[in-house]
């Protein structure tokens, strides 16, 4: 570790990942986002090459990767016995980094998107208090795609009390924020493993609230939320997530449905997705309204009878779990796939065995590359993605496990090995 750090604390040595270098460290703290003093740690803040950590002593408190950063929001609040001061809040994939109270915000939010952009990684935003707090128009997200917003609470096992403020849940995310301090969680719809309704203390008595289990960089976590209209949230959620299809289910709704209505239904459940131009051309309508005549008055209000929920939704913007792929302006069935349509057929894979060299070429569809992980191990290339993503691919020569390089473009990678 270098010595001429930024740091009025002595810094410790922290367990590095290879190539990894720290570049900036101070003292610092943080808070989890209730504003308590009492919820004030202190440590050090460290940048390195590939990651941001806050220690205190020996104990890292929490570590994100560069790579996962989508924003950085300098926000004016509440620091300790209640003094306004500049703090980072930082928005990364799946997760929420606490409030960080640093020196110098500003040069630390530069530093950070100028070691991400030697990373050669996507440049995050930077969003100011005075340009995005002032209202709720940094959540940017256009009207039509607001599925719900509404006055309402948010709870963590962590705090002490409710922090009040707005829900406002999306085609891709449910997100709190207050007013004064922004973000203060978010979480990706795909990110959601599981709803409940739960009794949690209200102010002075007990109220139904939906438990919220959702996945955050390979940690399952919890939180609560409460509103007014708590069932609306819980069945769009519930639709949206964790709704399944089957073809026992989609049956029931067919069998009550006229001819054109059908085919549209079976070709959804085939395809998962489809535009309506598409979708007019299957039944020959003569205007896209007669379609949406037909899901609108016809499919969805039937499927709401029999299983409780509308079967078809519309998206502007929605990526394919199943190939990857980015699908704009289309509707989709409702929910995830059964598990006929979940089994899929064997990706691509090559492998070439060349004078100097191996090749190996493999279709991962859906997975990010700054979530793969690759090693080289008794003679097979291990690759591993997300959590549940694990393949070993034996090789047909011996070859140097310190040197291979590999490319990820278009869901192929490509790994090349030294013999």
């Amino acid at each position: 570790m270098r010595r001429d750090l930024d740091t009025i604390r002595k810094p410790v040595s922290l367990p590095l990942l290879p190539g990894e270098e720290v570049t900036k460290c101070y003292t610092a703290s943080y808070d989890t986002g209730s504003s308590l003093a009492s919820s004030w740690r202190l440590g050090n803040l460290y940048l390195s090459n590939k990651r941001l950590l806050f220690v205190q002593g020996r104990k890292i408190l929490f570590m994100i990767l560069l790579s996962q950063i989508k924003t950085i929001n300098i926000v004016k609040r509440g620091w300790i016995l209640g003094k306004k001061v500049k703090q980072l809040n930082i928005v990364s994939e799946g997760r929420r980094v606490p409030y960080i109270a640093i020196k110098d915000t500003e040069n630390w939010s530069k530093a950070i998107v100028e070691n991400i952009s030697l990373a050669g990684g996507q440049k995050p935003e930077v969003r100011s208090q005075t340009s995005t707090f002032c209202s709720p128009s940094f959540i940017n997200s256009p009207p039509d795609e607001e599925i719900l917003k509404e006055k309402g609470g948010y709870l963590t096992p962590g705090q002490s009390r409710w922090c009040m403020g707005t829900l406002l849940l999306t085609p891709k995310k449910l997100t709190f924020f207050t007013s004064k301090s922004g973000f203060i969680w978010e979480t990706p719809l795909g990110s959601i493993k599981d709803l409940g309704i739960e009794k949690r203390v209200y102010g002075v008595s007990q109220s139904d609230t939906i438990r919220i289990e959702y996945d955050s960089s390979g940690e399952l976590l919890k939180a609560w939320i409460i509103s007014l209209n708590l069932e609306d949230w819980r069945k769009e959620l519930y639709k949206r997530v964790l709704l399944k299809v089957d073809r026992e289910t989609l049956n029931k709704v067919v069998s009550e449905l006229d001819a054109d209505s059908k085919e549209i239904l079976m070709f959804l459940y085939e395809q998962r997705h489809a535009r309506i131009d598409t979708l007019a051309k299957l039944i020959k309508a003569p205007t896209h309204m007669d379609v949406l005549f037909k899901i609108r008055e016809m499919i969805n209000p039937i499927a709401e009878k029999i299983i409780g929920y509308p079967i078809l939704l519309f998206d502007s913007s929605k990526v394919d779990r199943e190939t990857g792929q980015k699908v704009l302006f289309s509707w989709w069935l409702a929910g995830q796939p059964d598990q006929e349509h979940q089994e899929r057929e064997e990706p691509l894979l090559d492998i070439f065995n060349e004078d100097a060299e191996l090749i190996v070429y493999l279709e991962l569809l859906g997975i990010k590359e700054d979530k793969l992980r690759l090693s080289v191990a008794n003679n097979k290339l291990i690759i591993d993605a997300d959590k549940d993503y694990h393949k070993e691919i034996p090789l047909p020569a011996v070859v140097n496990i310190n040197s291979f390089t590999k490319r990820y473009k278009n869901n192929i990678l490509e790994v090349r090995l030294n013999k």
